[in-house]
């Protein structure tokens, strides 16, 4: 009894608060705006593939999803099988444009618009940070991807690009 006497006058204890009367409910399902899927293809393919694949499992579009991620995989293999047959004077950037372009489009016109998930009561944004920490992630996961099977093949003595 003296000890809970004691706990209620402590100055350092967090306040009570009734929290069942709190005006605001917290959104149960977070997605990634467009723009937020396109910045997230810093991730390259992967990372196009995953921002806009959890879009889709957060609207319950499985199918989609799912279409995505084979899309995706297909995106991959013929990337893998095009790049020892590029010159090495080839640019980079237009592949990062049309990540950026196929992410963008994709995400407004099949999933939510900014102002849908602004509209939307049971749904909310992705942290920028997490975009931006998910998006490196991609970047190392797609550097792997692609070139990993070229490593292994000029290892093996299969390939030799000089």
């Amino acid at each position: 009894m003296e000890l809970k006497k004691k706990m209620e006058n402590n100055l350092y204890a967090t306040p009570k608060s009734d929290i069942s009367s709190s005006s605001k409910t917290v959104p149960s399902v977070l997605m990634y705006s467009p723009k937020q899927v396109a910045c997230g293809t810093i991730g390259g393919p992967v990372g196009l593939i995953y921002f806009l694949a959890a879009n889709f499992k957060a609207m319950g579009r499985e199918d989609l999803r799912k279409k995505t991620l084979w899309l995706g995989i297909s995106l991959i293999v013929v990337l893998i099988i095009m790049l020892p047959f590029l010159p090495d004077d080839v640019p980079s950037t237009p592949f990062t444009i049309a990540y950026i372009i196929i992410a963008y489009q994709v995400a407004d016109k099949h999933q939510m618009t900014k102002q849908a998930i602004m509209d939307s009561e049971s749904h909310d944004f992705h942290s920028n940070w997490k975009v931006l920490g998910l998006g490196l992630l991609c970047l190392l996961g797609s550097m792997i991807v692609l070139m990993g099977p070229l490593v292994v093949l000029m290892l093996t003595g299969i390939w030799n690009p000089v």
